[in-house]
């Protein structure tokens, strides 16, 4: 005797139950990635940061070359400018000087929250000062850039984040070429 409709046994799923299921796998999916995205983005972020860096030393020295003049690169512990060598009055020396890039692409830059740099000239450790205001009257960029191309020291950057304790360091030889190492934790 066949059953009425109502009495009928389910089979399967409503489309109601499969799409409550859906949106419960999509979120706890979204959660996962996020904490693993959370998780990667300090390192991938120390690592950007890096390979700005090494791209803004590469353009700097080709504006050496291109433009025949001398750049300069300063580090602060959270920020970055390069300045360019301003000859004054030809017969006053007393007016040449230092004056910072203000250019959209060689500006000075700032580290994210929670990254500082650590710099290396020749193998020696470098103290760096902590605003523009404490060297303004004697400004003097750490790493030159001369129109041939050339780099004044080999240095090292490393770009650290002070809460994780990760970081990645640049390295950077006479002739420009670069590297980018991943530090070990």
């Amino acid at each position: 005797m066949p059953c009425p409709a109502n009495e009928r046994q389910q089979q399967g799923f409503t489309l109601l139950e499969v799409l409550v299921v859906v949106f419960i796998v999509g979120v706890i999916a979204t959660m996962f990635t996020l904490a693993v995205g959370v998780a990667g983005g300090v390192d991938r972020e120390l690592r950007r940061e890096t390979e700005r860096l090494e791209t803004l030393i590469h353009l700097a020295q080709e504006d050496a070359i291109v433009q025949a003049h001398e750049l300069g690169l300063r580090f602060y512990p959270q920020q970055y400018e390069f300045s360019v060598w301003s000859r004054g009055q030809i017969a006053d020396p007393a007016d040449d000087r230092w004056e910072t890039i203000r250019d959209d692409v060689l500006a000075p830059r700032r580290l994210a929250k929670g990254f500082e740099f650590e710099l290396e000239i020749e193998d020696r450790s470098v103290i760096l000062e902590n605003s523009a205001k404490e060297v303004e009257k004697n400004y003097k960029p750490q790493i030159f850039m001369f129109s041939s191309g050339d780099i004044s020291d080999a240095f090292l950057v490393r770009v650290r984040d002070r809460i994780e304790r990760r970081s990645y360091t640049l390295e950077v030889a006479t002739d420009g070429t670069t590297e980018i190492v991943r530090d070990e934790d």
